[in-house]
């Protein structure tokens, strides 16, 4: 009895439990959110989803801290192929909406109750692991053409599954993001780093022409003229900074935003979440998010940083950090019309049963890597 005690005693003071507060207040928020999202239809079912993820997230986040997955790292190869089947369900299962463009979701029913899951979404934690472990097994390697080779297959493969079987362009982005972001914290050199980014900017030009369909440059095209389409692609964003502009400083009250509560107001618990905040609850409604979002992303940084000399430790941390980011910084962007719309969640805020326990996951992997880097560092 007295070791179980200890034992728990030690978990507590090894895990890093202030992440996991950030991560809970920050759900509860969004949960806030969701809910003056669907008071008008008073449909709660999204909050019983959401309220239903997070108790699974939080049970994710302990379960991840209680064991050392570098132990586990040596499985990386398997892990690559089975994401890579995992990204590949949703050529044959996948299902959407014809107005998004993909088919990134599986669908099924569970006790009578349709419910779904975002293969995606899982598959980025999985390539998150299986990129750290490539780069530390490449070493010294990683500069040389071979290396440059393999890392750039690890890349593009899953960015490929991703984007021609769930045809989710936003996804795919979050993809090759945090593979640029991994690749210059893993130690690439700078200059193949910028020939890298040369040769995407040449290819953008053919991309554009060849590879996205109408309905994909539509979204950029309302970035620049917001006359454009307002009955159709550009109407999202122009209900959102209807919204946002609204809300003013203080907001028009909880409930009582006319934008979001008349249903103006498009995917207001999804893609424009962070809308709602600032119409309600206005100027400071929409930094709490920022400030609590970028707490969670300054805790993976330190991380890394506190355990850059263990290459997986931190590069699994940086990837990470860099898929909050990129998701933070697209969905904000897209409420306030300078990203265009790629159906990506605001993390832990959006409604999304998956994004939800994934982000939990993630978090989880991060205090797992803090708590046993201690261990093999003083033991």
């Amino acid at each position: 009895m007295r070791r179980f005690f200890a034992a728990i005693k030690d978990y507590f003071i090894r895990t890093d439990l202030f992440l996991l507060l950030i991560a809970v207040v920050t759900s509860a928020y969004g949960m806030l959110l969701i809910s003056s999202a669907v008071h008008a239809s008073g449909n709660i079912r999204p909050l019983i989803v959401q309220g239903i993820a997070i108790v699974l997230g939080i049970g994710a986040y302990v379960f991840l801290t209680l064991f050392d997955l570098e132990h586990l790292s040596f499985l990386w190869k398997a892990v690559f192929v089975g994401n890579l089947l995992l990204l590949a369900t949703t050529l044959f299962w996948g299902v959407g909406m014809q107005t998004t463009g993909n088919n990134s979701w599986i669908r099924f029913s569970l006790g009578g109750v349709e419910t779904g899951f975002q293969p995606a979404e899982l598959g980025k934690i999985l390539f998150v692991f299986t990129l750290a472990k490539h780069f530390q097994v490449l070493g010294e390697d990683i500069n040389r053409l071979r290396g440059l080779i393999m890392l750039a297959l690890h890349c593009v493969i899953p960015v490929a599954f991703v984007y021609l079987f769930s045809r989710d362009d936003g996804m795919a982005l979050s993809y090759l993001f945090i593979f640029v972001i991994m690749a210059f914290a893993g130690g690439i050199y700078l200059r193949y780093c910028a020939v890298g980014l040369a040769g995407v900017a040449a290819a953008a030009p053919l991309v554009w022409a060849f590879v996205l369909g109408q309905y994909q440059r539509d979204r950029f095209i309302v970035l620049f003229d917001r006359t454009y389409k307002l009955d159709s692609v550009g109407y999202h964003q122009h209900q959102s900074l209807a919204a946002i502009q609204s809300g003013g400083l203080w907001g028009d009250g909880l409930y009582q935003g006319s934008v979001t509560q008349f249903g103006y107001l498009p995917a207001k618990q999804t893609d424009f979440i962070f809308s709602v905040a600032c119409e309600e609850l206005g100027f400071f409604g929409g930094f709490l998010i920022i400030a609590l979002l970028c707490t969670i992303i300054g805790i993976c940084v330190a991380a890394a940083l506190k355990m850059r000399d263990d290459k997986f430790s931190m590069l699994m941390c940086i990837g990470i950090a860099a898929m909050l980011t990129f998701q933070t910084f697209i969905n904000i962007g897209m409420n306030l019309g300078i990203a265009p719309v790629v159906g990506l969640t605001l993390p832990l805020i959006s409604y999304g049963g998956t994004s939800v326990v994934t982000m939990f996951i993630a978090l989880g992997i991060v205090a797992s890597l803090k708590k046993h880097y201690t261990r093999r560092t003083f033991l």
